[in-house]
């Protein structure tokens, strides 16, 4: 631990995966070093997903501005959904993190979960890589791959993606650490990218069909987060939908 004593980790997020990010840390460094950069929208409050502004403040985590980071030459940012982007030139510091739900260069910016369900995916993933001055275009260190199950929907896969993350944070931190870990460079032509206005998540109210394809089952699916919405199929709410046997059965709320 001595060797640790000037060593900041800052976790940028939201979310249940950023609050257990942080007590993983809390069992490896001292707390007052670890410090907490939670969403704009972060109210403190929990809702479906716990409020990360609210556990840095019930458990004594010290809460930060990035005009605050940028400052600390000894400090290991992680970032886990953190929804701005971030001036590389500004920090003293290189070691710059960020855990992407895909597997890298597939699926760079926003709204990774649902286009990867949209698109009919067998397979979704993890990626930790460094953060550069582009969108998800740095340098890949490590990533989990795990099979994107055909009857997942959009927030079946989402608690997958949440709890890969964690293992992968959890597998790389000694590198992290001590700075053994390796890059490997992106192939940005193999790969993809979607912003945030690429999904009108009011569509989903818009399913008018008479038979449905296989194309529509993902679609559909992608739209299943039942926290937050759930798609309208001819005038009905779209509980669950399955597919098996070649044949694909909707369950109606």
């Amino acid at each position: 631990m001595s060797g640790l004593d000037n060593l900041y980790f800052c976790i940028a997020g939201k979310n249940e995966c950023a609050i257990n990010f942080v007590k993983f840390l809390s069992r490896k460094i001292i707390k007052k070093n670890i410090l907490i950069l939670p969403n704009d929208s972060d109210n403190g409050i929990d809702n479906w997903q716990l409020s990360l502004k609210k556990f840095a403040r019930q458990e004594k985590y010290k809460i930060v501005s990035l005009k605050k980071i940028y400052k600390i030459k000894k400090l290991i940012f992680i970032s886990i959904e953190f929804e701005k982007i971030i001036d590389i030139n500004k920090f003293n510091s290189k070691e710059l993190f960020n855990f992407h739900f895909s597997l890298l260069p597939m699926y760079r910016g926003c709204h990774t979960n649902f286009f990867q369900i949209f698109n009919g995916e067998k397979f979704s993933g993890v990626t930790l890589h460094k953060i550069d001055a582009g969108i998800d275009t740095g340098s890949i260190i490590d990533n989990i791959k795990f099979r994107l199950k055909i009857n997942n929907n959009a927030y079946q896969n989402y608690l997958d993606l949440m709890r890969y993350s964690l293992k992968l944070f959890k597998k790389n931190f000694k590198t992290i650490l001590n700075k053994t870990y390796k890059e490997r460079i992106q192939n940005l032509r193999k790969g993809s990218y979607y912003s945030r206005n690429s999904v009108n998540y009011k569509k989903m109210k818009f399913f008018k069909l008479n038979k449905i394809k296989i194309k529509d089952f993902n679609e559909i699916r992608a739209f299943i987060f039942p926290p937050l919405q759930l798609p309208i199929l001819n005038n009905r709410v779209v509980s669950k939908i399955k597919y098996y046997n070649k044949r694909i059965k909707i369950n109606y709320d």
